[in-house]
């Protein structure tokens, strides 16, 4: 390998991201499905908070067009990070430092980053206006009802309303905001009567205008057991979320037939203009409908949908949670088995029906499966019914979402070392294809062995990877450590690939961890070159950990095999930083000495000239071993010509 004279190598550390290209990661990390891109700001349609600044009103700056154009390009990070810079300058105006803010927001919004939001506007600084200050917590509270935090949200509206000024002229409208928040509060907390007993005084006052209005006043209704009420208020109302609802209160008073709401909601789903989230709160009214046909199979396949589409459904319309769906299909194939006389304990002619119904009765398969997955008659069918499950499910659309779900939400999973094996294995390869690293790393902390069929060599480096990636720097280094010492040889590939899991370890700076397994490996290879590499990566991780003398003395190993007088490239890199390590250890004279002998043998003027610069600047410098330093004293004419 060939390093740049004098200068630090460009070692190439492989991460996370380049895993699907060494073939670290399965197959099913290719086919599972990522976090689906937020929607982005366009300067077409831009945020309300964002295009009109309410304190004071601005001119659109061409700033503000670039920064949202970043952000409509997928690049809201660096977007955020142009309107640093930005905003940072406008300190000294306030009315341009709100104008950034809300730009912010905006960004934050459409991403769905309510957390960072909420946070964000913990603490705002002085100057602001009462104006902007209320457009603040009203936007706080806002996120932190999505981030699930509707009791401080709550808290926060309450304080609001009691503490603002009587005389303040825009109070009457930031009231009928905070109110409104209040209500969705409430419905977040499950709190239907309170949230029933807010709306009433304020759709009193207010009235019910604007859609969004009559959507909230529906839901209430109907998370109070008023759907009559809910249904009559949204009879003519044309918005496609209106009719959802309206649909759903018509089901929940008896107005229409179980039968006919699965049809309409069908039906809905094929029009034009329905967004995702709407398709799964329509999945969701076909669950609950197709339940109270008592139509398992059909409450099963939409409940499947509701989870996967990964789409939060309203609060105060439905009461769906993972753990109903593993009882659908525990009681969907307990109506089989009981239709068939299947005896449990007897698992033989359930995995039988259940492979029988894979290509055309899926959902009736995974129900034969999970019934097998928590009652078969010993561990052995209990794990094959897992991994049939997971396998089966694997085929779904977007099922590594649903296996996400199933197995980490649940109540039957009191933690991740709980969740059955097979599972285990394709949530690592889920968890790695969302970009979700910790997640990724704190399952495989549970795994020990590979899958069958899976050669565990390469296996234990992808695991060691992960956890050195996600965070756990000592398993993972370990991870490695016993798989050298299970091992008598390496090939040459088996070395390279190694080695990419101990830069790994030296990126995220567990230089320690590094240096022991460099040493380990030292002894798997006779191969010169392979040891003088090794010997460098040593001591890069010595100078990280400021062990000068021993970086040093790694430095001019590696620059010395397999002769003290190889003076090759390598060598000469090797040398130069190995006297740069003795010069911050104290070392200057022989620091200087190494200087001098490079600037005798090189012939290139460049690296000559970056020699006598290194020289110039040691003569000032005192050796450690001796005060007096004969050698402290400006170069002479040979020593820097």
């Amino acid at each position: 390998m060939m390093l740049p004279v004098f200068s630090m190598p460009a070692i190439f550390r492989h991460s996370l991201l380049v895993l699907l290209g060494l073939g670290l990661v399965p197959a099913f990390a290719a086919m599972a499905e990522p976090e689906p891109a937020p929607p982005a700001v366009t300067t077409a349609a831009p945020a309300e908070a964002a295009s009109k600044p309410q304190d004071p009103t601005v001119e659109m700056p061409a700033e503000v067009l670039e920064v949202r154009s970043i952000a409509a390009g997928g690049a809201p990070r660096l977007a955020l990070h142009t309107l640093d810079a930005y905003q940072s300058a406008s300190r000294e105006q306030p009315h341009l430092w709100m104008s950034w803010e809300k730009e912010r927001i905006a960004i934050l919004s459409d991403n769905r980053s309510w957390q960072d939001i909420a946070v964000r506007l913990a603490q705002l600084p002085a100057g602001v206006s009462d104006t902007f200050r209320y457009w603040a917590m009203t936007r706080r509270a806002e996120a932190l009802v999505k981030s699930g935090q509707a009791g401080a949200a709550l808290q926060l509206l309450q304080g609001l309303i009691w503490n603002i000024p009587q005389a303040t002229p825009a109070r009457s409208r930031w009231l009928l905001k905070w109110r409104f928040g209040i209500m969705n509060a409430y419905l977040a907390l499950g709190a239907f009567e309170d949230a029933h007993l807010a709306a009433a005084h304020y759709f009193r006052d207010a009235g019910s205008h604007s859609i969004e209005e009559q959507r909230l006043q529906a839901r209430i209704l109907i998370s109070a057991d008023r759907a009559d009420q809910a249904a009559d208020m949204l009879e003519n109302n044309p918005d496609m979320e209106a009719r959802i609802i309206f649909h759903l209160a018509q089901l929940r008073s008896g107005r229409r037939t179980p039968a006919t709401i699965v049809k309409k909601a069908q039906r809905l789903m094929r029009s034009e203009g329905v967004t995702t989230a709407m398709r799964t709160q329509l999945w969701a009214l076909v669950a609950e409908a197709s339940r109270k046909l008592d139509d398992l199979g059909t409450t099963a396949n939409a409940l499947e949908h509701v989870l996967s589409d990964k789409q939060p459904l309203p609060d105060g319309m439905f009461r769906f949670g993972v753990d109903d769906l593993w009882q659908t299909y525990l009681d969907y194939a307990t109506r089989i088995g009981n239709s068939s006389r299947f005896l449990i304990g007897d698992d033989g002619p359930w995995f039988d029906a259940a492979g029988k119904a894979e290509k055309k009765l899926p959902v009736r398969a995974r129900s034969l499966y999970a019934m097998l997955m928590f009652n078969g008659e010993n561990a052995e069918n209990r794990l094959r019914a897992a991994d049939d499950f997971v396998g089966l499910l694997k085929q779904r659309k977007r099922g590594g979402q649903l296996l996400k779900v199933l197995f980490l939400d649940s109540r039957h999973f009191a933690s991740k070392a709980a969740v059955p094996l097979p599972a285990r294995y394709v949530l690592v390869d889920v968890a790695l294809a969302q970009t979700d690293i910790p997640l990724a790393s704190a399952i495989m902390a549970t795994i020990e062995a590979p899958p069958e069929g899976v050669e565990n060599y390469f296996w234990q480096l992808r695991r060691a990877r992960i956890l050195v990636m996600g965070g756990h720097h000592e398993q993972g280094a370990d991870a490695l450590h016993k798989l050298l010492a299970s091992r008598q040889r390496l090939s040459q590939a088996q070395i390279d690939q190694f080695l990419q899991v101990v830069f790994d370890l030296q990126t995220v700076q567990a230089h320690r961890q590094a240096i022991s397994l460099f040493q380990q490996l030292m002894s798997f290879t006779d191969d010169i070159k392979q040891q003088r590499e090794l010997y460098y990566w040593m001591a890069e991780s010595g100078t990280a950990l400021q062990d000068y003398p021993k970086a040093a003395q790694w430095y001019l190993r590696s620059a010395m095999l397999p002769g003290a007088r190889t003076m090759d490239p390598w060598a000469q890199t090797a040398r130069y930083q190995a006297a740069d390590n003795l010069a911050r250890a104290g070392y200057v004279r022989d620091a200087r000495a190494i200087l001098r002998h490079l600037l005798r043998v090189t012939r290139e003027p460049a690296r000559q000239a970056v020699l006598r610069q290194e020289l110039q600047k040691l003569w000032l410098v005192t050796d450690r071993q001796d005060p007096a330093d004969p050698d402290r004293k400006k170069p002479t004419g040979s020593e820097i010509r």
